[in-house]
């Protein structure tokens, strides 16, 4: 079985060739691909260096997996030559997110929709700020999701490596009294945070807060449930944080609240110290969606979330599904 993984040398790509490694996936080989301008480099997979081919000449013949984590221009011009040449498609890109006939899959929420697929599949993976939200309130959908607001607290590093750069050379700059040179973000990031992610629509709800809507409600499969979104970028390289509060049909103490979000795979660290909660920073580096200062009014619920949005949001979401694939014997009836 041979695997691609296209858009090798970005956050996302990386850490996918690290889990691949990490967790065993029986590949007999693995090609990193990406842009032209990125042919020649290597990446790591595992204790093995890959040297990066370029997307624009390279054929799928032989590839049965084909993991996309290069941005939605290089998803919609070259997955359909992957699926052509008969290999399955993950992709992690909004290029295809919104294609009714294309299964949105969180394995932590909604893993039935990978039974049954046909040849040479594709499936589009949830934005990285929507999967975690989405696996904790699946797991409270048995109290009633009444309507759900979530502010969250984006790390530089959703917008990719040039982002990450800004930061920290805006914050060497105004360390050394220089002026903080603004190119990826609007204004600066360093010692700032910025209420908008993405352009506004005519109602000022900007793409990623359209992206929390429309893809929560595919997911949990309830297209009328309210939710308010406001997603705030924050001056962190890496991890981020989610602030909900979900109205419920039916009353629940925190304590209860919390062994429903356990069962769900989510880690709850709540205790009633100074310290008893769960930050980005701690977050990072692990396959961990944590919840903490879990509180009650009423039936309306309130906690805070936290994770690896590189990791755990995105690129575990893409392995896991592959080993699901594998599982389900997609591929060894092909």
């Amino acid at each position: 079985m041979q695997v691609a993984v296209v858009g090798a040398t970005s956050l996302v790509g990386q850490s996918i060739l690290e889990l691949l490694a990490v967790r065993g996936f029986p590949a007999e080989r693995v090609v990193a691909v990406d842009v032209p301008e990125r042919e020649g480099e290597t990446v790591a997979y595992g204790n093995r260096e890959l040297d990066v081919r370029a997307v624009d000449s390279f054929g799928f013949d032989e590839i049965a997996l084909a993991l996309f984590a290069a941005g939605s221009d290089i998803a919609r011009a070259h997955v359909p030559q992957a699926r052509a040449a008969g290999a399955a498609v993950v992709d992690f890109s909004a290029a295809f997110r919104h294609d009714p006939e294309v299964p949105l899959v969180a394995p932590s929420v909604n893993a039935a929709e990978l039974e049954g697929l046909a040849e040479a599949a594709l499936v589009a993976v949830p934005n990285c700020t929507v999967i975690p939200l989405a696996q904790a309130l699946q797991a409270l959908r048995p109290l009633g999701l009444q309507r759900v607001t979530v502010s969250t607290y984006q790390s530089v590093s959703g917008s990719g490596q040039a982002a990450m750069e800004e930061l920290a050379n805006q914050t060497s700059a105004l360390f050394s009294q220089r002026d903080a040179e603004v190119t990826v973000f609007p204004k600066r990031i360093a010692y700032n945070v910025l209420p908008l992610i993405g352009d506004r629509n005519a109602e000022g709800i900007s793409d990623e807060e359209q992206s929390v809507i429309d893809e929560t409600r595919r997911l949990l499969g309830q297209p009328e449930l309210p939710v308010f979104a406001t997603c705030v970028r924050v001056p962190t390289f890496f991890g981020h944080g989610w602030s909900v509060t979900v109205d419920l049909e039916k009353g629940v103490d925190a304590g209860r609240a919390a062994l429903l979000l356990q069962a769900a795979g989510i880690k709850v660290r709540d205790e009633k110290t100074a310290d008893g909660f769960v930050t980005p920073m701690e977050a990072t580096g692990n396959d961990v969606v944590w919840a903490s200062r879990i509180r009650r009014q009423g039936n309306t619920l309130a906690f805070w979330l936290t994770a690896d949005n590189v990791r755990t949001g995105a690129a575990l979401p893409v392995v896991a599904i592959a080993e699901t694939l594998l599982k389900n014997g997609y591929f060894a009836v092909r």
